[in-house]
């Protein structure tokens, strides 16, 4: 995963640990730069880990595999009775992709996630911003920009893929975000069992620092439940 490694945010695990919230994060910069929305979920009962998409290689076969370890480790020192996991960006399509195998993660919720079109289609992928494009060579080990298209090509989801999950996806995106074109949002909205949506303002993208995103992201983690003390 990220450089640094997962971080527990807060929450750490104690006698009565909290239900566990995984917050992937959109690319390199740590988990700091969401500390607003880490810093909620954590007053509101949850234990928090964060965590940055994987750096290279993604590999073909299960690229949310990393992501999945994660859960097992947290799932060991916190409650998974209400696991939930938000992703940003890249690592929203990881966090889906790890929902999609795993039925203990009973929320997913994304920002700006890409989901199949972006990875099928080379020349959208490539017409990224310069900055994006950058931070996706340096997190995939693609060596430069021209490489991306098949380093990436495996992140696709497919609707079979998406078919058994049962869990609620809750979904945040901007209309002019090159992330999350309205194929992607039609194919969700088609595979899906259960499903929210939520559009926000231009320019919002794939980031925590609109408080409008922050105050919808809190919303869909609802308290916990609190642990009976023995």
């Amino acid at each position: 995963m990220a450089a640094e490694g997962p971080v527990w945010w807060g929450g750490a695990p104690g006698r009565l640990p909290g239900p566990l919230v995984v917050v992937v994060t959109a690319g390199l910069g740590g988990p700091h730069r969401y500390a607003p929305l880490l810093d909620r979920l954590v007053r509101r009962g949850y234990t928090v880990l964060a965590t940055g998409p994987p750096r290279a290689p993604l590999g073909s076969g299960r690229p949310e595999a990393p992501l999945s370890r994660i859960v097992d480790d947290g799932a060991r020192a916190a409650r998974v009775e209400e696991l939930q996991v938000i992703g940003f960006g890249l690592g929203g399509r990881l966090a889906l992709g790890a929902a999609a195998r795993d039925d203990r993660i009973r929320v997913v919720q994304l920002v700006g996630a890409p989901v199949a079109r972006l990875f099928d289609e080379p020349e959208r992928l490539l017409s990224l911003p310069t900055g994006e494009l950058d931070a996706l060579v340096r997190m995939t080990g693609a060596c430069r920009r021209e490489l991306l298209p098949e380093v990436l090509g495996a992140l696709a989801l497919r609707p079979e893929t998406l078919y058994p999950l049962s869990g609620l996806v809750r979904v945040g995106y901007a209309a002019d975000d090159p992330l999350t074109p309205p194929q992607d949002l039609a194919l969700l909205k088609l595979a899906l069992e259960r499903s929210e949506f939520r559009a926000f303002p231009a320019g919002v993208g794939p980031t925590a620092s609109s408080r409008a995103v922050r105050r919808w992201l809190v919303e869909g983690v609802a308290p916990p439940r609190r642990a009976a003390r023995p």
